[in-house]
């Protein structure tokens, strides 16, 4: 049982970390009512602790859904 939950909370956190990275946009693009465009661009640091954050809050999801799906289980036994 905690080897289902470690190994659901490390492939999560690296899985969402990996994905993050490469789907995530460190500039953001507005437009005005006017037309005029302004970019923001993120600094890495910040971008990488970003990412970190939502990673990490993806595990503790992803535990906490498998801890219920095993004590559904053991209900049902």
């Amino acid at each position: 049982m905690e080897k289902f939950i470690v190994k659901t909370g490390i492939y999560s956190f690296i899985v969402s970390f990996f994905l993050l990275v490469a789907f995530m946009k460190r500039i953001e693009s507005t437009t005005d009512a006017g037309g005029m465009t302004s970019s923001v661009i993120t600094p890495y640091p910040e971008f990488f602790f970003t990412i970190f954050r939502y990673s990490v809050i993806t595990s503790i999801i992803a535990v906490l859904i498998a801890i219920a799906y095993l004590f559904s289980i053991k209900k049902n036994e």
